[in-house]
């Protein structure tokens, strides 16, 4: 029995001690297989949407990692301290006690600018990485100290850059950047500033709330914005502040029609449907109640504008949806693009920390974490790295919040800048506009907002504006100005179809006072449109476009009566020239008869015709009288006189021909404007409210006294008649029109003064400017079009091509004797030679004609000299042979 029993106890212990052992084997295969935790401390403030939504990321993304990489031999356990944002003290308290009683090998937060800056000190200072998440995303690096001026290559200015290309393709002129007063918000002007600089860009106000503002002091702000002319807005707050924001604003009837607002990257994710709204209710002084609002924020904000980071891969992995399922499964909310930050910064952090190993003690270096998140490959598509320390968000996507969905209507990086296409790599073809249209608030395709452009009302030349029925302003029915106007619309490089005129109806109010006083102050318009012209002192109050027609100012006179008239056969010659022909042809008729009496009066029938001659002088030049002269002389005198009429009778049909063709030709009753100055009791007019006034009394010099105002064209044609003005200054685009109707009682003379022509008007720096520029040169250059608008507003064609009447250029004058100063000399020597010849014998006339004489005295004379040359030559020949010799 003692055997037996002594043989089973030993089984007993045997098998006991092989459990033991199984346990104690097992046990430390348990205790083996265990990762080694791995503190890392959290800063956020749980009660902030930013920090709620990365608090449940990181979570999440703990789980997830070591869900999947089951056989790590470190695992992170997460300490999370809740810190007010706003509360810096208390954020580098968390972070002291992380790092000295829990001894975490890394920091994770805080959200605040102002509180990582001592935070990351602190860590500096202990050896311990500081991943703080702002609003751009995770940083290894400090932020900016609050005196420091973002450059235009800070990451944070990425999204302004993007924003400032979006407002400059969209045409609007200024905009509204309505910021939360803290560290983060502050950034967003000094920013905007240097982007905007030289885009003609102004911002109309720069508005700042506090970030614990009540929902009232919300209204109240939003009630002032309201009254202002911009209603382009561009909003940079945190998620709680903007969640109100937005939710006051449609409550206000701001997010509807004739509303433009664009949303920065935190306030992007306020897109999403599930995201709530927490609202601060005000009831007594100083008593506040939090509420939060089921409804999706999405819903009020149809139409609106936003930038955020970029997806690398367009369409959403099959990892990526499934995370998200999961996220939203579990925490009732959507993995926004701030969470997918926080879920790679675990990632990378925990493949740093199993990199290190559990045995060599987990010491963390900044370096390490930086070259780990340099090589990071998301598997979700959301852009996460880490280059020099801070997130690289130089790629944006522009979004356009349609439904209960987002659209993407471009994108914007350094290299390609704001494009069309993503996927096209920043290729477009020429002429593309950058932007997809997107669709805005109030669901409509007309973009906000409004713009006001005022139409001034004329009484004088309705062929430059006409509009009287603004609401259906058409092409050929609202004058040339309107016509250029909305041809210069279709060719602007964006779309521009939200606009309505407004008729600027006072007869009162000149255009100096409607472009310095009305444009903004009063009217609070975006443009004038009208017959403007372009002065110097108007160039201070407005920005002009180019002239889309040149202009001129010209002087209008009478034309003075031509008194002459019915004597219009004298006029060809001068008197003076009249009496000299007269005393000419009458002279040598006379030296004609004398000459043939000399030679006639020996017979009675030679006296018989020179009583004829006495009779009628003028029977010298018949034909058959000329050929019975018998003075010789008396019959060059003849040839020679008819000759000289001939000449002179040529000579008069031309002149009189010229005069009765030509004689419609005007002359100016003033030639120009110093006949006028000289005489005060002349008058002259110019166009009421014109600057013309201005420029005769300063730069010509009229007394004021001397300038009549007058209304429209038939006021000139009456004053100019009855002689209530002895002249008109205006510019050359209206006096054509007034002399095509009446040109045949007045005509344009004197010199011209050049102005700037005639253009549109915008407020100063405005953006739209050089846009319209570019599009008028475009009308002006397509010269058939061009020239249809004109010919549809009546007015001529040839109006860009004026011609003045010069009197000066056309020969009209009577001829005078100096016009006939070459026949002098011909003539004198003629009447000498006939009157030597009927003096001088004609026998000794006739030896001295005769030319044998001097053709024998010629030879005789040459013989002798041929006689003189043989001599010279036979005596050279001599002395060169004795010199040989």
């Amino acid at each position: 029995m003692a055997a037996e029993l002594q043989k089973s106890l030993k089984a007993c212990f045997a098998s006991s001690m092989s459990v033991v052992l199984a346990l104690l084997w097992l046990r430390a295969s348990s205790m083996a297989a265990e990762p080694d935790g791995v503190p890392v401390g959290v800063i956020l403030d749980l009660n902030s949407t930013f920090g709620s939504k990365v608090s449940r990321s990181l979570i999440f993304a703990v789980e997830d990692y070591y869900s999947t990489n089951n056989r790590t031999a470190t695992r992170i356990e997460l300490i999370v301290q809740d810190v007010p944002r706003n509360d810096v003290v208390a954020a580098e308290r968390a972070a002291y006690y992380l790092i000295k009683n829990r001894t975490v090998c890394a920091i994770l937060g805080p959200q605040n600018p102002e509180q990582a800056r001592f935070v990351v000190e602190l860590g500096k200072k202990h050896e311990v990485p500081v991943i703080w998440f702002p609003i751009t995303g995770p940083s290894l690096l400090p932020p900016p100290s609050p005196s420091s001026i973002y450059s235009d290559q800070g990451l944070d200015c990425f999204q302004f850059q993007a924003i400032a290309k979006v407002i400059e393709a969209l045409g609007w002129q200024s905009i509204v950047p309505i910021y939360e007063d803290t560290e983060y918000g502050s950034h967003l002007v000094p920013c905007l500033s240097n982007v905007l600089k030289g885009m003609g860009i102004r911002m109309a106000d720069v508005i700042a709330v506090d970030s614990n503002s009540s929902d009232v002091e919300i209204d109240d702000i939003l009630l002032e914005l309201k009254d202002m002319r911009t209603h382009v807005f561009l909003v940079h707050m945190s998620m709680d502040l903007g969640a109100r924001f937005v939710f006051s604003a449609e409550e206000q009837d701001m997010m509807g029609e004739g509303y433009a607002w664009i949303l920065t990257q935190e306030l992007s994710s306020l897109t999403d449907p599930r995201v709530n709204t927490t609202r601060r209710l005000y009831y007594t002084q100083n008593i506040y109640r939090n509420i939060t609002d089921p409804v999706a924020l999405k819903r009020y904000m149809q139409g609106a504008l936003g930038v955020r980071p970029m997806d690398l891969i367009p369409k959403k992995t099959p990892m990526r949806r499934g995370r998200e399922k999961n996220f939203t499964d579990r925490f009732r909310t959507t993995l926004t693009v701030y969470g997918w930050w926080a879920y790679h910064t675990i990632e990378v952090l925990a493949t740093v920390v199993e990199k290190q190993g559990a045995n060599n003690g987990i010491k963390l270096r900044c370096e390490e974490i930086i070259q780990e998140a340099t090589h990071f490959k998301s598997q979700s598509g959301v852009n996460f790295n880490l280059r020099n320390g801070q997130l690289d968000q130089s790629e944006l996507e522009v979004y356009n919040v349609i439904g209960d969905r987002e659209r993407i209507i471009g994108c914007w990086s350094p290299k390609t800048k704001l494009v069309q296409n993503c996927s096209k790599g920043g290729k477009t073809s020429d002429g593309e506009y950058p932007l997809k249209d997107p669709l805005w608030p109030g669901d409509t395709l007309d973009k906000p907002p409004k713009l006001r452009i005022g139409v001034p009302k004329t009484n004088s030349f309705h062929e430059f504006v006409s509009a009287y029925n603004l609401s259906k302003l058409q092409i050929d029915s609202g004058g040339f100005a309107v016509n250029v106007f909305l041809k210069a619309v279709q060719v602007l490089p964006f779309p521009l179809n939200n606009y309505e005129f407004v008729h600027l109806t006072s007869t009162d109010i000149t255009f100096d006072d409607l472009l310095c006083n009305q444009l903004l102050r009063v009217r609070d318009l975006d443009a004038i449109i009208g017959d403007i012209t372009i002065v110097e002192n108007r160039t201070e109050c407005v920005d002009f476009t180019l002239p889309y027609l040149d202009s001129r100012v010209a002087m209008v006179v009478r034309v003075k009566k031509d008194t002459t008239s019915k004597w219009i056969l004298l006029k060809p010659f001068n008197w003076l020239l009249w009496l000299i022909l007269v005393a000419v042809f009458m002279g040598a008729t006379v030296i004609i008869i004398i000459l043939e009496r000399n030679k006639t009066t020996k017979t009675s029938e030679g006296r018989k015709k020179t009583e004829e001659f006495y009779y009628n002088p003028f029977l010298v030049y018949k034909i058959d009288a000329m050929e019975k002269l018998k003075s010789r002389a008396a019959g060059w005198m003849v040839i020679l006189t008819s000759f000289l009429f001939i000449l002179v009778v040529q000579v008069y049909t031309a002149s009189l021909t010229s005069m009765l063709t030509q004689g419609k030709t005007k002359v100016p009753s003033f030639e120009n404007e110093k006949e006028l100055i000289k005489n005060s009791n002349l008058h002259v007019g110019y166009r009421d409210g014109s600057w013309v006034r201005g420029l005769l009394i300063e730069q010509m010099g009229f007394k004021p006294e001397q300038l009549k105002p007058l209304r429209h064209r038939e006021e000139y044609n009456e004053a100019l008649s009855n002689g209530t003005i002895d002249a008109i200054f205006d510019e050359t685009p209206y006096l054509t029109l007034f002399l095509s109707k009446y040109k045949s009682q007045f005509m344009m003379t004197g010199p011209l003064y050049k102005t700037g022509g005639f253009a549109f008007a915008f407020p100063k720096k405005s953006s739209l400017v050089s846009h319209f520029s570019n599009a008028i040169l475009k009308v002006i250059q397509d010269v058939e079009s061009y020239r249809l608008l004109m010919a549809k507003s009546s007015l001529p064609t040839s109006i860009e091509d004026l011609e003045f009447e010069d009197q000066s250029d056309i020969e009209t004058s009577s001829l005078s004797i100096t016009n006939f100063g070459g026949l002098y000399p011909v003539l004198s020597s003629l009447v000498a030679l006939s009157l030597g010849l009927s003096i001088i014998n004609p026998s000794v006339i006739k030896r001295s004609l005769n030319p044998l004489p001097v053709i024998t005295w010629l030879l005789r004379k040459l013989s002798t000299l041929k006689q003189l040359v043989i001599e010279w030559l036979r005596n050279k020949k001599q002395h060169f042979k004795l010199a040989k010799a």
